[in-house]
C-alpha cells in the first residue's frame, strides 16, 4: 500500500522540527500531529494546521514556534523506567566506576532528560548509596532541546498520574512533600542536577567527559546522519571505561563509536578502558 504524502503544512512542521531538533517526523509520528498541536491551536483560535504554520513563519524563534516544538516532541518519561536497568546501575555499573576511580569525582549526563523523571531517579540511587559515595563531588547535567521540559524538571513538581508510573511507594513517601494535587521532589535531589537547555546535535553546555551518559529513547527520532552524529558525540563525551544507556528499543549497531554493548546487562554499553566488569 502506497503511503499518502505528508500534507503542506505537515511538511513544513516537519522542516521546522529537523531544523530545531535535528528530529523528523516519521510516518509513524505525522498521524498524531494535529492531536498534539490542537491544545495549541484552541488557545490561538486555530482551527487548521496552515494557520499554525503561517504564524509560526511570521514570528521566527518567537514563543509560537517554541510551543509548537514542545508540543511534537515526545516528552514521556516516568520514575525508574524499565526496573531491570536501573536494577544493573545501582548493583553493578556504579559500583565498578566507583572501584574504577583515579579520583574522587563522579560525573553524569542525561542527554534528553525530559521532564526530568529518569535522572531524578539517579540521583535517588547515589543518595541509597549511601556512605560510598562521602567525600565525591557528583557531578550531574541534564539537558534537554525543550526549554518547557528544562523548566518542569527545574520546578521538579509532579502530578499525581507521574507519582503512579514506576515509582515504587517508599520513594514516594522518601523524597516528595505533597503540593496540593501534586508532588515536590526534595530540595536535596534538585540540589544535585543541573538542568540546562541543550542540543544533543550541537550541545552548548556540555563540557569535559562523563562517567556515565544516559541517553534513553532519543536516536530512533533521528533520521540516519543526525543519529550518526549523535552517536559520535556520545562517544566523544564518555569518558574510556564510561557506560552509556540507551533505550530498549535503541542500538549502537551499524556505528563505529567505540561503544561495545555490555551482553548481560540490557541498553548498557561501554567504553572499553580493557579492565574487566564486576560479575
Amino acid at each position: 500500500m502506497m503511503l499518502a504524502p505528508p500534507s503542506q503544512a505537515t511538511a513544513r512542521l516537519d522542516r521546522l522540527l529537523q531544523r530545531q531538533t535535528g528530529q523528523h517526523l516519521s510516518e509513524g509520528r505525522r498521524w498524531r500531529i494535529e492531536t498534539s498541536l490542537r491544545p495549541l491551536m484552541r488557545a490561538r483560535g486555530f482551527t487548521t494546521l496552515d494557520q499554525l504554520v503561517d504564524a509560526i513563519a511570521a514570528d521566527p524563534a518567537g514563543a509560537l514556534e517554541t510551543a509548537a516544538i514542545d508540543a511534537l516532541l515526545n516528552h514521556e518519561s516516568f520514575f525508574f523506567r524499565d526496573h531491570a536497568v536501573f536494577g544493573a546501575l545501582a548493583d553493578r555499573v556504579l559500583p565498578h566506576i566507583h572501584a574504577a576511580a583515579t579520583g574522587r569525582v563522579l560525573r553524569i549526563w542525561s542527554a534528553g532528560c525530559s521532564t526530568g523523571q529518569e535522572v531524578y531517579s539517579i540521583a535517588m540511587i547515589l543518595r541509597k548509596m549511601g556512605a560510598m559515595w562521602d567525600g565525591w563531588r557528583i557531578d550531574i547535567l541534564a539537558t534537554d532541546v525543550s526549554p518547557i521540559a528544562i523548566e518542569k524538571a527545574r520546578r521538579g513538581v509532579f502530578s499525581q498520574m507521574d507519582m503512579q508510573r514506576g515509582l515504587p511507594i517508599n520513594e514516594l513517601l522518601r523524597w516528595f512533600t505533597p503540593v496540593g494535587g501534586d508532588w515536590r521532589i526534595s530540595d536535596d535531589l534538585r540540589g544535585m542536577i543541573d538542568f540546562q537547555p541543550d542540543h544533543l546535535l550541537e550541545p552548548r553546555r556540555v563540557s569535559g567527559t562523563f562517567d556515565l551518559i544516559l541517553c534513553r529513547n532519543m536516536l530512533f527520532y533521528f533520521p540516519a546522519a543526525q543519529r550518526r552524529l549523535a552517536c559520535l558525540e556520545l562517544a566523544r563525551r564518555a569518558r574510556p571505561g564510561g557506560f552509556l544507556v540507551l533505550g530498549a528499543g535503541e542500538t549502537l549497531m551499524g556505528q563505529e563509536t567505540g561503544f561495545t554493548n555490555c551482553r548481560d546487562m540490557s541498553c548498557v554499553y561501554r567504553a572499553e578502558d580493557g579492565r574487566p566488569l564486576p560479575s
